[in-house]
């Protein structure tokens, strides 16, 4: 699922901080796959700034092309800002020769981190918001990939699925398990909501977690809303996992969900976008692994080729170019 940021700034709580985000829009996405807030949540962020006429930026992508296939991508967010003149064809061009399968944004920028006037340039944000390296990544090579060790280190245990993923749990473990997207939570919620009213550290903890999910669930909603109409299938997926994690809330868009579940492509498209989902948290640490898991995505690619497409059809479009880019990534990793 991908939800298109129309601001050209939009913020982003991670940790006890606030990053704010420029360009980080579809007008603006060159390559790769397109990254949407909630992508950056709870990860250390790795940009490096580059440009199509910089001989120095053409020297360092291949050895950001290599880092960047060989970091956890559950762990780390790693993208590409050009900063000179825009000509998207001839950046995409320079980064298929390099095999580069990793987003990159025109002008992509992380607000308030130090600024160079040279590129390369690189910087690396933890998951509190704090930017914790900047430089060359081909001359300080060593200390940037340092950086980025340490900050992956310094993460919150990971909770799969769980909305409570990255938090630091002392008074609410019980939650971890409970606040799972995907099952009802909002029982596990009246009780946060209690414990806040105890006052204390348990209120601190549970009303991180009320907000988690509260932001969480407002993220969805705006999505759901945005895509009903272009990109239905969209708002099906994720109006399903909406439905099953806030039963209650739903109710409020139950009567256009069941309007979009009238149309048989609509539904096909939704569940090939939540099949996508759940391939994408496959682990693939061997290459047997990614072979098998590659032959999965092009079968499914070519159940969308089967079918049929109308001429401005931007819902399976999106869906046919997430999968190929999935499939990019996965025959361009070692």
């Amino acid at each position: 699922m991908r939800f298109v940021f129309l601001l050209s700034m939009v913020n982003l709580a991670i940790g006890v901080m606030a990053l704010e985000f420029r360009n980080l829009t579809s007008e603006a996405h060159i390559s790769g796959s397109e990254l949407k807030v909630s992508d950056f949540k709870d990860k250390v962020i790795v940009v490096e700034e580059f440009g199509l006429n910089c001989p120095p930026c053409r020297v360092s992508l291949p050895y950001m092309v290599k880092l960047a296939k060989k970091l956890d991508q559950s762990a780390v967010v790693f993208l590409g800002a050009h900063v000179q003149k825009r000509n998207d064809e001839a950046v995409q061009k320079l980064l298929k020769s390099n095999g580069c399968v990793y987003p990159v944004y025109q002008g992509f920028q992380v607000v308030g981190v130090p600024q160079s006037s040279s590129i390369p340039h690189a910087y690396v944000i933890n998951h509190n918001g704090q930017c914790v390296w900047n430089g060359n990544p081909l001359s300080e090579a060593k200390d940037f990939e340092n950086a980025i060790e340490v900050a992956v280190k310094a993460l919150p245990k990971r909770i799969p699925g769980s909305l409570a993923s990255g938090v630091n749990l002392v008074y609410c473990k019980d939650m971890a398990s409970r606040l799972r997207i995907g099952q009802n939570i909002e029982p596990a919620l009246r009780q946060l909501e209690t414990r806040v009213a105890k006052g204390g550290a348990m209120a601190e903890e549970a009303r991180t977690l009320i907000t988690r999910c509260n932001t969480w669930a407002a993220e969805m909603m705006q999505e759901i809303q945005c895509n009903l109409a272009e990109k239905p299938s969209a708002a099906l997926a994720a109006g399903r996992l909406y439905c099953r994690t806030f039963p209650v809330k739903a109710a409020a868009i139950k009567d256009e969900l069941i309007q979009v579940m009238k149309d048989g492509q609509t539904r096909r498209l939704a569940m090939s976008r939540q099949v996508l989902q759940k391939l994408r948290q496959a682990k693939v640490n061997t290459a047997n692994a990614r072979k098998q898991l590659l032959e999965k995505v092009n079968f499914q690619i070519r159940q969308l080729g089967t079918m049929t497409e109308k001429a401005g059809d931007t819902d399976m479009a999106e869906v046919k170019a997430l999968w190929n880019a999935f499939a990019t990534e996965l025959e361009g990793q070692p």
